[in-house]
């Protein structure tokens, strides 16, 4: 888990460095909760929705999160520049 929160913080840092956090926010959500709907999906209960919709919640919340703190140190760091 640490390995995966780790690699996906370093795609979501440098994507909304480059100016596209609305694209590292919605492709990092989209692809962890398609990856966990694809891997719960046998569940008989059918409580695995519940789990991706937390899995979406979460990682929508976090990756917006770091992406707008990303952003904010970014122009911080340029406007310092001028």
């Amino acid at each position: 888990m640490a390995g995966l929160v780790l690699s996906l913080l370093v795609v979501v840092c440098w994507a909304a460095f480059r100016r596209h956090a609305v694209a590292a926010v919605a492709g990092t959500t989209a692809g962890m909760t398609v990856a966990a709907w694809c891997d719960w999906s046998d569940d008989s209960t059918g409580l695995f929705v519940i789990g991706v919709a937390l899995v979406l919640h979460g990682s929508l919340f976090a990756t917006a999160l770091v992406s707008t703190l990303v952003r904010h140190v970014a122009r911080g760091a340029r406007w310092a520049d001028r």
